[in-house]
């Protein structure tokens, strides 16, 4: 599975390892330039299988207003320019995505929405 994050909601990607997770109030944070970052594992939020080393953990951290949060991700593919499409009806009831859009090498991505996964 693919996903895209929109650029603007996104502060940095970073490498950790498992041991730079902690755990606050039952909920994995990783501290990063002396803030506190609450983890987001796609797994987990998805229902999605995690195919990655977990010895190796590839974290985007987003931000949606002043709250920021770090996706834990398989893969990082890098930068594109995409057209955001509507889901339509059919997917209206999936609301961690805002959109889908097509790659440039034919595959589609679905478009999280990061304010939703953090709530």
């Amino acid at each position: 599975e693919m996903y895209a994050i929109p650029l603007g909601s996104i502060d940095s990607t970073i490498n950790i390892q498992p041991t730079d997770i902690k755990t606050v109030q039952n909920k994995e944070v990783i501290v990063l330039r002396g803030e506190i970052i609450p983890i987001i594992r796609m797994e987990q939020t998805l229902m999605i299988p995690h195919v990655k080393d977990p010895n190796e953990l590839f974290v985007v951290v987003v931000h949606a207003g002043e709250a920021k949060a770090g996706i834990v991700v398989d893969n990082l593919i890098g930068q594109q320019e995409i057209v955001i499409k509507t889901l339509g009806n059919l997917f209206q009831g999936l609301k961690m995505f805002s959109g889908a859009t097509v790659l440039g090498d034919g595959r589609v991505a679905l478009i999280l929405d990061v304010a939703t996964m953090m709530q």
